[in-house]
């Protein structure tokens, strides 16, 4: 959806929320689309929730909630912007269900994998949320309405056979989200920089293949200035090499050269 679409579509949802009294929920949202709807800002008289249906604290693919604020009256959620839902009963106000697929634990499932089978039945990106795979069982996070047709329709990931329940079955605890730790040092915390590293490539690599095509997001946002400093906690994706966290700035090496610590989501 183009960015003038989105932000209108969700505008308008706004004044029908609070003209109508009653919730307005989006389909999942990638990091970028927040970025665009977090700028605007929400009207007053109204609470934004952001729900991945997993109660984790870093998803990845949201929906956006937007409710009356007397829907919370009394609760410190109710002066939330954008807050991640953690609690269970307001978790199940969001139309998200989850669906989980238990295999042999000897079988190999990966996240492109479950994404694959899904995608195969003609089910829209959108309505997929943060998927979850460990030994013997992977879940998913949907839009309700798409969770019957991937109960009634998937007997195979892949190759590997599966058995297919909505919700999240007894004794599954979802897996914690994963990174790789990777360390650096730079010359200064300009992005072409920290971007060089994590493509393995030159800074004029970096700046030519990724920055200056727009392949790079920063916090959710497209960033072309090749000399943005970055700071610890930024988030930043390169399109083809992944998503990643700049977790720690160190200390300055003798030759002047700074030492970082970037986690990669896996």
């Amino acid at each position: 959806m183009a960015d003038r679409e989105l932000v209108k579509d969700i505008q308008n949802a706004a004044r029908d929320c609070l003209d109508r009294s009653r919730p307005y929920f989006t389909r999942f949202l990638s990091e970028s689309e927040l970025a665009q709807i977090r700028a605007v800002g929400i009207p007053k008289g109204l609470t934004a929730l952001l729900c991945a249906g997993t109660g984790n604290a870093d998803p990845l693919r949201c929906c956006l909630g937007l409710f009356p604020s007397y829907y919370f009256d009394g609760s410190a959620i109710s002066d939330a912007s954008y807050a991640v839902v953690s609690d269970e009963n307001t978790a199940e106000q969001f139309p998200i269900k989850a669906v989980t697929f238990t295999f042999r634990k000897e079988d190999s499932v990966t996240h492109r994998d479950v994404l694959g089978s899904l995608m195969a039945l003609g089910i829209e990106r959108d309505t997929v949320g943060d998927i979850f795979v460990t030994d013997g069982k992977a879940a998913v996070f949907v839009y309700e309405k798409v969770a019957p047709l991937i109960s009634d329709s998937i007997t195979k990931i892949g190759r590997v056979g599966v058995q297919v329940d909505i919700g999240i079955t007894a004794g599954f605890t979802l897996p914690a989200r994963k990174y790789e730790e990777m360390r650096f040092s730079v010359a200064s915390m300009r992005l072409d920089n920290i971007v060089r590293c994590v493509a393995c490539t030159s800074r004029t690599g970096a700046v030519e293949k990724y920055i200056t095509p727009q392949l790079v997001t920063l916090n959710g946002t497209v960033c072309t200035d090749v000399s943005k400093q970055l700071s610890e906690g930024d988030v930043f994706s390169v399109r083809g090499k992944g998503k990643f966290i700049l977790q720690c700035i160190g200390e300055t090496g003798r030759k002047g050269n700074i030492h970082i610590t970037i986690k990669k989501y896996i």
